[in-house]
């Protein structure tokens, strides 16, 4: 007999709810429950691709790994793995001191919520600034932005009371990527931008490719890549040229408008169409259509955010949206104030941080913490520079950077020469292969969740709890189990926290001291993170599908007073980035620019090897518009050589009607981090090796251009 249980899904920020079939202890269905959850009955293909992982599907671990002294892989028990584990890292803290450890935390670590929980109280415990994530090497720039900005304590209004949404760089259709950074609805968010069109919301699409999103455009730009920034300079331009920005909203809210009007007065639209090789027309119409829109949402995705000038297309961005008061406003409603984490709203700027300015700054670079982490392509020459303080230890939680880093030649030397590498997952990936310990976690539907990741990203207020479903298999173990296991051995002390990005773990008062004698309760640890929820924990585990809380409405209130903060339009720096970026030449040596692209069926390098996402990608096709294709004189399947100037891939080429010219369109994390095989040989092409740790990266983040890159191709 089938039995049926509920639970949420974990591989993206949407957390959609779902139904699991059972059968003798094993998973054999899944549908999307959409009973109370606000995105309705909704699951993408990776919802099922998780039930086939925890099945066996891509050679899920079983045991924990040990490298051998031959170099081999042989099980070891997770415990003996641990305190192994353990006794090492004791060992090099005691001779060269904390900060020789590092901890990496991976897309798959996002929605493990005690696993993060717990990695957090660990590395405060050793006492080491170096936590890296995948943020860095993805969407840093907005955290750039927001600390050379500031930002507003209001936030951004929820995508039911835009009426104008502006989407750079970003196909939330497919990586369901939206809230706070652009508009939209993470989970169903076709179905959100069908609703959005008939209430009469425009929305404006600004992307190479004619994407999956952008059939729900009603202006779609395709500039080159790596021009957003001159684009929304001129979009600027135009806002002030024409008084079209919100007077009121700046005159009380905005700083250095008349610094911001200096520097982009030579972006002109006609400068920036030209760059971008769009019509003028449309940038025009684009800063017309923002100028007048009531409730404007002007976001991003990672396109802008991985090209070049990541950081000022960012900022310029985030400058259109203030100029025009993309915010909520005093008075709005506030659709979800937060449920496990109850929130107040008001109207009011917090000034810029600049956090990387000061505190414990990198070794090999003068750059402070990020959001309390340091830049993650730095993390090779913090391995690789000699001296007191190199990072020797390096636990990898959910994650696989040393393919994620990109340029290979630098960043597979920088892995191996650590003293110790673990590796916390369930797959054997490409970092898991140069790792000393591979710890088989568990799934999450063998484990104990809530939706804490998405409590203020919901469109309205929600919370679910996910209790294990089936027992783990094998000798697999918890992600917080791992953390807490190393650290008694150690002997450290952990305490759980309710932290959240924009904390300092450090700084928050209130904490759950951890026996260290006996494993925690994971269900008691979930009750503690509901302590403020606004529906008690015991309500939230009798009702498996969530709950909606029934609550007073919560509108944004109006400061009490000026603070005195203003958001910091156009600093210093950022007028000299306008400035260089104004000044740049064509490079004449390229003639395309690949940029990456996301595949629904895939997350990253997870599930890329299920039988759906193989089935329609045995490689990651390079696609290019047919047009280029006549002129390079190559046809579909072709083999194509694609250089950059920091190194070489084949790939199998492919046309595609919707990309516009002089662009090729691949994505990431496929094919083998070294050699020449062909793209079928190895499963695809690693983009990575397009890609430079050493040239080309911004300031403050040091994040790679990974999309934009500009390369020539030769058929093979």
């Amino acid at each position: 007999m089938t039995q049926k249980a509920k639970t949420f899904c974990r591989n993206c920020g949407a957390l959609c709810s779902m139904e699991v079939g059972i059968e003798r202890g094993k998973l054999t269905s899944v549908v999307a429950d959409g009973s109370v959850s606000p995105y309705g009955a909704y699951m993408c293909i990776k919802g099922q691709a998780s039930i086939d992982f925890h099945n066996g599907a891509e050679n899920r671990l079983l045991k924990s790994r040990k490298r051998s002294a031959s170099g081999d892989y042989v099980d070891i028990e997770t415990e003996d793995a641990l305190a192994e584990i353990a006794l090492q890292l004791r060992g090099l803290i005691a001779e060269h001191g904390p900060r020789s450890v590092a901890v990496y935390h991976g897309t798959g670590a996002y929605r493990s919520v005690l696993g993060t929980q717990l990695e957090k109280s660990f590395v405060s415990a050793i006492g080491t600034p170096n936590f890296f994530s995948t943020m860095t090497i993805d969407q840093s720039a907005k955290w750039v932005t927001s600390g050379r900005m500031g930002l507003m304590a209001s936030g951004k209004p929820a995508f039911a009371d835009v009426d104008l949404g502006v989407i750079v760089g970003n196909n939330p259709v497919v990586s369901h990527q939206t809230y706070p950074f652009g508009p939209g609805e993470s989970g169903s968010p076709g179905r959100s931008f069908a609703l959005a069109k008939r209430r009469s919301c425009k929305i404006i699409v600004i992307d190479p490719r004619n994407n999956e999103t952008a059939r729900y455009a009603d202006l779609l730009i395709q500039p080159l890549p790596g021009q957003d920034a001159a684009i929304f300079a001129a979009i600027a331009h135009i806002l002030l040229r024409d008084g079209t920005f919100n007077k009121v909203f700046c005159d009380r809210f905005v700083g250095q408008i008349d610094e911001l009007r200096d520097a982009v007065e030579p972006f002109t639209p006609e400068l920036a169409a030209a760059r971008a090789d769009v019509p003028v027309a449309q940038i025009e119409l684009a800063a017309k259509w923002i100028g007048e829109a009531k409730r404007p949402f002007v976001g991003s995705g990672s396109g802008p955010s991985m090209s070049a000038h990541s950081n000022l297309n960012d900022h310029m961005i985030e400058v259109v949206n203030a100029l025009v008061g993309g915010y909520r406003r005093a008075g709005d409603l506030v659709r979800n104030p937060g449920t496990l984490n109850p929130r107040k709203f008001v109207e009011t700027a917090i000034a810029p941080t600049r956090t990387w300015e000061r505190g414990v700054k990198c070794r090999t670079a003068d750059i402070g913490p990020l959001f309390g982490e340091f830049p993650s392509a730095l993390l090779p020459a913090e391995i690789q520079t000699p001296g007191p303080d190199k990072i020797r230890a390096l636990i990898v939680f959910g994650g696989n950077p040393a393919m994620g880093l990109g340029d290979p030649e630098r960043a597979i030397p920088a892995f191996e020469e650590l003293d110790l590498l673990v590796v916390l997952d369930s797959r054997m990936n490409e970092t898991a292969e140069l790792a000393d310990y591979i710890i088989a976690a568990s799934q999450p539907f063998e484990r104990h969740d809530i939706s804490m990741p998405g409590d203020g990203l919901y469109p309205e207020a929600f919370v679910q709890y996910a209790p294990p479903v089936v027992d783990k298999p094998g000798d697999v173990i918890d992600d917080w189990a791992f953390f807490w296991g190393v650290a008694a051995y150690m002997k450290l002390p952990l305490t759980l926290k309710y932290w959240t990005y924009g904390l300092n773990f450090d700084d928050i008062k209130e904490g759950l001291p951890l026996d260290m004698t006996a494993p925690p309760d994971p269900e008691e640890m979930i009750r503690f993170l509901c302590k403020r929820s606004r529906v008690p924990f015991d309500v939230i585990k009798a009702n498996p599908s969530g709950v909606r809380p029934d609550i007073e409405p919560q509108f944004v209130q109006a400061a009490p007073e000026d603070n005195g903060a203003r958001l910091a339009l156009c600093p210093t720096d950022i007028a000299a980035e306008l400035e260089m970026v104004l000044n740049e030449t064509v490079d004449n040596r390229f003639a395309y620019q690949l940029t990456s692209r996301r595949i629904l069926e895939a997350m990253n390098s997870a599930y890329r090897d299920g039988s759906r996402s193989r089935k329609k990608y045995p490689v990651n096709w390079a696609y290019m518009n047919p047009d280029d294709m006549i002129k390079e004189g190559v046809v579909d399947g072709d083999n194509i050589e694609i250089e950059s100037e920091a190194g070489k891939i084949q790939a199998l080429v492919k046309g595609e009607d919707r990309l516009r010219s002089g662009v090729i369109s691949m994505t990431h994390m496929f094919g083998r981090m070294r050699g020449e095989a062909s793209p079928l040989q190895q499963a695809g092409s690693f983009t990575g090796r397009l890609t430079s740790l050493q040239q080309y990266l911004e300031p403050i983040n040091f994040m790679p251009r990974f999309s934009g890159v500009p390369v020539n191709i030769r058929r093979q």
